[in-house]
């Protein structure tokens, strides 16, 4: 049976493909932004969601899937307070299902995350960069909201054909051969290939969900950081091992040049892996394997 979905966040790399997978499943898809949506929807709707609620329309109980934020290294009070506004105009278009697409940013990166509960996610930790803390403040909202059925989603890492975040820092960062992180590039890793979340999203759609949970979404088959990056690259790269201190001071003084910042040092040089089996019993969603597959087959022709 078709019925509407809306979607925020079309133009990016996620919100792009979870409106073709909606597509694909006969769904009639509404996209709201200030640009027109990747993934083929039936309409667009033009709205500028940092802007704040009283600008949005009204959708009635129609299901929303909230990809929308602004998403940048480093720390900016601005981004923080346009990705509230954005958060705080979603839950204004409609009093439906409300599936939101955060971060695995929102747990504590001053250590390693392993196999990380939902609950481990509680701020009370140092922020190393705005969107991460943005991101967890815009699940605060959608707690406080007291929505009879919400989903909060946390990727890790997002890859997959069409990414322009991910897969350019890993170039960079390796165009010379070498990659300097701690551990030497050792540190296990669930990244989150984009189909594994659009499924995930379709899966939060159906569920029969009360109140709101927060899962992980990721692949099952974590990978050491280190041979993700060489499956991209596609030729010789040497990971070598720093200190997390020396790492971290390289990166604040390039400042984004190599491909890494403080921000990533932490985010890549741990580990990081995530507890899905509530993921699985709540949604009936389980991911697709094949992490290193997938990653060589972003390589650059």
């Amino acid at each position: 049976m078709t019925s509407t979905v809306a979607v925020t966040g079309g133009s990016g790399f996620v919100g792009g493909r979870v409106i073709s997978a909606l597509k694909r499943e006969g769904h009639h898809v509404v996209d709201l932004g200030r640009r027109p949506g990747r993934g083929g929807a039936d309409e667009h709707v033009h709205v500028d969601l940092a802007a704040g609620r009283a600008r949005v329309p009204r959708l009635g109980d129609v299901p929303l899937v909230h990809c929308a934020a602004e998403v940048r290294d480093g720390f900016d009070r601005g981004m923080f307070d346009r990705n509230s506004r954005m958060m705080e105009s979603a839950l204004a278009l409609t009093t439906g299902r409300v599936v939101h697409v955060s971060s695995s940013s929102v747990y504590d990166l001053a250590r390693p995350s392993v196999r990380a509960q939902p609950a481990e996610a509680t701020g009370r930790y140092r922020w190393f960069g705005t969107y991460g803390e943005s991101k967890f403040a815009n699940e605060g909202q959608l707690v406080a909201a007291r929505r009879a059925s919400a989903v909060i989603l946390r990727p890790h890492a997002v890859y997959g054909s069409g990414d322009a975040t991910l897969l350019p820092r890993v170039l960079r960062a390796s165009r010379y051969g070498v990659l300097p992180l701690p551990l030497g590039g050792r540190a296990p890793h669930a990244l989150t290939w984009v189909d594994n979340l659009a499924a995930a999203v379709l899966a939060a759609l159906r569920a029969d969900v009360d109140g709101t949970h927060a899962v992980n979404v990721t692949d099952d088959d974590p990978v050491p950081i280190g041979d993700a990056f060489r499956a991209v690259v596609g030729r010789p790269l040497r990971v070598v091992h720093v200190p997390m201190r020396t790492a971290r001071h390289v990166a604040a003084v390039a400042r984004g040049r190599s491909g890494i910042s403080p921000y990533s040092v932490r985010q890549l040089g741990l580990e990081r892996t995530y507890d899905v089996g509530g993921t699985e019993e709540l949604l009936g969603w389980a991911p697709e394997p094949g992490t290193l597959a997938r990653l060589a087959a972003l390589r650059p022709s």
